[in-house]
């Protein structure tokens, strides 16, 4: 007997969900409204972006974004941006169904089947920019998101530019050192032949090995730099490492002139949308006990035969009267940090102008040095053609032209050495701006 009064029941439902629809369709004409507006364009910071899309990228590229902590900044970033659509979703129309299914039992002789089904539909028509706000958070986490994966991009950008100079100043020095070795090994057995024949003492004799092995110390020190920055550069580049130092090699150039800013650099734009997120902050806490009005709609069809439809459609409102001084302690909390951000500002600049200051005390002292060294060997070189002659006028043993060979290898080693440091302390000035991408020409690349 019950399954009788289902469908009599279903049919008062239909109806009254043709009702509801018409309901739904008045709420979408209150759109959502706030008291206090948000500029689109306050938060809207210009920076070079990094990071290319991974369609056309080049090898290089392709390759520092496969990296670990590149990759997982990148997902990161593409989170946040996904994150956006969920939070903008809360100002756009709500719509719930329910329905449940019975027996009612009124008195003890009798009963019947029931079938209810209820439609609620809500939207948010002011909270006083709450929602707006909420928003606008979940924009600037986006963004910032991104700017830290492109961070993240020059960071390892900077690493592999490292092991790059690191790998071609060992190879240099390991070749400097083979060239003067071979030539001293040229007049080595004269110089044996001349302790034999007492001619040169055994000490002075010694006095050369000691110096020839301090030489192919440096020689082997040099091959193991080499062996480990090949290692590192090619776990880095991966499966592109062939093709993506050949960029390196075509595009890697670093400017003798380079003046430091901080304008547009990733990390104050980074300070200066976390300053946007906690004024944004303070302003949902002084908004939090405001205010509150959305469009309510709900129909339910009758539980028993004879009863009528239920049909609600109007506005609720709240108004929340103590929070036990949350929203206050939020916002004196928020402030402290905004001191702080203010301070990493501060402290952002003194590094940028130190690290400036720093480069220019080197370049001064490049110069000098580098005069210096060049003059150092210019008068090994004459000497040892001076002594050519003397030797063989008799003149000179052997063994000072030896030693002197050496000598003109130290001399270009320490040029060598002084010109990996001058490329060593530009790119990491660059480093303390973020903007090491500017020696591998990637700067100018679009997301």
């Amino acid at each position: 007997m019950m399954t009788n009064y289902f469908p009599k029941a279903y049919s008062k439902s239909k109806v009254m969900l043709a009702l509801t629809s018409i309901l739904i369709l008045s709420a979408c004409m209150f759109p959502y409204s706030s008291n206090v507006g948000i500029s689109k364009d306050t938060h809207k910071v210009s920076f070079k972006q990094v990071v290319v899309k991974q369609n056309n990228a080049s090898p290089l590229t392709q390759s520092i974004q496969k990296i670990p902590t590149v990759a997982r900044a990148l997902s990161a970033a593409t989170a946040a941006k996904d994150r956006v659509a969920i939070t903008r979703s809360q100002k756009e129309l709500t719509i719930q169904g329910t329905g449940s299914s019975g027996i009612e039992t009124k008195t003890s002789d009798s009963s019947e089947g029931i079938l209810v089904v209820g439609v609620t539909a809500q939207k948010l028509l002011n909270d006083n920019g709450q929602t707006d706000r909420s928003i606008y958070l979940s924009e600037l986490g986006a963004e910032i998101a991104t700017l830290e994966s492109q961070v993240a991009f020059d960071q390892a950008l900077q690493q592999i530019l490292e092991a790059y100079t690191s790998q071609n100043h060992t190879l240099k020095i390991e070749s400097i050192i083979t060239n003067y070795v071979s030539q001293f090994n040229e007049r080595e057995d004269l110089v044996q032949t001349a302790v034999k024949a007492g001619v040169l003492s055994n000490s002075d004799y010694l006095e050369l090995q000691s110096l020839k092995n301090e030489v192919l110390s440096e020689q082997a020190q040099s091959v193991f730099q080499s062996d480990s920055s090949s290692s590192f550069l090619k776990t880095s580049l991966s499966h592109n490492f062939t093709k993506a130092l050949a960029e390196l090699e075509e595009n890697f150039e670093v400017k003798d002139d380079i003046k430091l800013s901080t304008d547009g650099t990733y990390q104050i734009t980074l300070l200066n949308l976390n300053k946007l997120q906690l004024q944004t902050q303070i302003k949902l806490q002084e908004a939090a006990n405001s205010f509150t009005t959305s469009w309510h709609t709900t129909a339910s069809s009758p539980k028993s035969r004879g009863a009528g439809s239920t049909i609600f459609a109007g506005i609720t409102m709240g108004l929340p009267f103590k929070d036990g001084g949350k929203a206050k302690a939020s916002i004196v909390a928020l402030n402290k940090e905004l001191e702080v951000n203010a301070l990493d500002v501060s402290s952002y600049k003194e590094k940028v102008s130190l690290a400036q200051q720093g480069l220019d005390n080197f370049e001064s002292f490049n110069q000098k040095q580098s005069s210096l060294l060049n003059e150092r060997m210019r008068i090994s070189k004459d000497r040892i053609e001076e002594l050519e002659l003397k030797l063989k006028a008799g003149r000179v043993d052997v063994s000072v032209l030896a030693k002197e060979i050496l000598t003109l290898a130290r001399a270009e080693i320490a040029i060598e050495r002084l010109k990996h440091d001058h490329i060593k302390q530009r790119l990491s000035a660059l480093a303390a701006t973020g903007q090491t991408c500017q020696v591998a020409n990637l700067c100018d690349a679009k997301e």
